[in-house]
């Protein structure tokens, strides 16, 4: 599942075959990219950077492509052609020299001027995974949200911070001891300081790997994610699912180390 784990990772494939240099091909099905393909080609990339969960080629002619994952998108990058088994609906295309990149199966894929992409992502909270989080920014999103929301739904919300996906959030509310369901009214500021501290802690290091895992353990994922039924990793009670949060997400946690 794309998280912000995995735009930071697909980034990071991306900038050798893309930055610096030629667009020589730009190809997919997305409406944005047929319309201003000839605005793309023959340009340079000048950078491939992220936001959270969103991901932004900027052009040397002041456009910039955004894309952003959603749950089916996924992002291949390498010095030949896309390969068969790859291919589902290429939504984009960028070709180099040095290679290319393809988004496959992503919802969003728009293009525009710089500063009309930049003014959208202002609703977005600060990113866990920038090199230096805003805490006086999040502070000030986090202290005004809803009482009554849940904490699934805070940590899921882009506009209190961005980057934390479904399975983030069922990891992060099972290593700081919270039942999904409880409602932000009980969670004081300390407390929500403190999962964005997790949360942080979970994906800096897994946009380095090439296998995330949030229990430090190549052979064990995930502490709760996915395990409905199975033994918790810690008490061995039986992991449970439910629908939570408005709108609900599937999520799963443990009876006994979250009550």
């Amino acid at each position: 599942m794309p998280e912000g784990d995995s735009y930071t990772r697909a980034a990071a494939r991306a900038r050798p075959l893309l930055v610096g240099k030629e667009v020589t091909g730009v190809e997919g099905s997305a409406p944005a990219v047929r319309r201003h393909s000839r605005s793309i080609l023959g340009r340079r990339v000048e950078e491939v950077r992220t936001r959270g969960k969103h991901l932004l080629f900027d052009i040397d002619s002041g456009l910039t492509i955004h894309v952003h994952l959603g749950m089916p998108g996924r992002v291949r990058a390498g010095s030949g052609r896309l390969a068969v088994r790859d291919r589902g609906p290429l939504r984009l295309g960028l070709t180099t020299e040095a290679g290319s990149v393809w988004v496959l199966s992503a919802p969003t894929v728009e293009v525009a001027r710089r500063d009309e992409i930049e003014q959208r992502l202002e609703r977005l909270g600060p990113d866990l995974l920038a090199d230096e989080f805003d805490w006086d920014e999040f502070r000030r999103r986090a202290d005004r949200y809803p009482g009554e929301r849940t904490v699934s739904d805070f940590l899921l919300d882009q506009r209190v911070m961005a980057g934390v996906g479904n399975e983030y959030k069922c990891e992060v509310l099972f290593l700081e001891k919270l039942l999904p369901q409880r409602t932000m009214d009980g969670i004081d500021g300390t407390k929500r300081e403190a999962l964005a501290t997790r949360a942080r802690r979970l994906l800096l290091p897994n946009a380095r790997r090439a296998v995330r895992s949030t229990t430090g353990r190549p052979d064990e994922g995930a502490w709760v994610y996915g395990r409905k039924g199975l033994p918790c990793r810690r008490c061995r009670t039986a992991i449970e699912e439910e629908w939570v949060g408005d709108p609900a997400r599937i999520t799963y946690w443990c009876p006994t180390c979250q009550a």
